[in-house]
């Protein structure tokens, strides 16, 4: 089994999202000898934002790609790659602005890829990534999952239509809410990842 780990935070072991999502990536080990994964640190190894020439090169049939275009489209390349290739996704993150963080749209906007992962037809996107188990551990200072905050939440909706729109819509989302109160933190980590634990992990086919 594969599994692609995209990790968010800039914070580190003190980031909770990280911290969640450590303990599934251990439960994964543990469950599932020989598991190999594959890690982005999108902190540590931000992806660029697309340019002009990136839409030009991805827009471009690959037999008429000028050397410039291939050498340029090799990063997309790469990323759709790896998604394609994982028998499971695991992204965390924490929601910035109610929103996802530029780091993951950045990530996003290089693996939407126009016949490589998404089609369009009258009838609208059809997804080309085969079904794969997608784990989303978000962290938030406020809580989204309900109360006043709650329409404000443009991750979790904005992620599943993504991924969905690509094929994946096997999609669990892990919340860790309410990190902004230092006083609760511990315990809404701890939750999370006593959720975790009870979870049955997809088995290698």
């Amino acid at each position: 089994m594969k599994l692609l780990n995209l990790e968010v935070s800039p914070n580190g072991e003190s980031s909770s999202s990280l911290q969640v999502s450590r303990h599934l990536l251990e439960k994964f080990k543990g469950e599932i000898p020989g598991i190999s994964i594959t890690t982005r640190d999108l902190d540590a190894q931000p992806i660029p934002h697309l340019t002009g020439a990136d839409i030009g090169a991805a827009f471009t049939p690959p037999e008429a790609r000028t050397p410039e275009q291939q050498e340029v489209i090799k990063l997309s390349d790469q990323l759709v790659d790896e998604l394609l290739a994982a028998d499971v996704l695991l992204i965390s993150s924490p929601i910035w602005n109610f929103g996802l963080p530029s780091v993951l749209k950045a990530w996003v906007d290089h693996i939407v890829r126009v016949g490589r992962t998404i089609s369009f037809s009258s009838q609208g996107p059809k997804g080309l990534v085969p079904q794969k188990k997608v784990f989303v551990v978000v962290s938030s200072g406020g809580v989204f999952s309900q109360g006043p905050y709650a329409v404000h939440d443009h991750f979790v909706p904005s992620i599943r239509s993504i991924l969905g729109c690509i094929g994946l819509t096997d999609v669990e989302v892990i919340r860790v809410e309410g990190t902004a109160n230092s006083a609760t933190t511990a315990g809404v980590v701890a939750a999370a990842k006593s959720k975790i634990d009870s979870l049955k992990l997809p088995r290698p086919h």
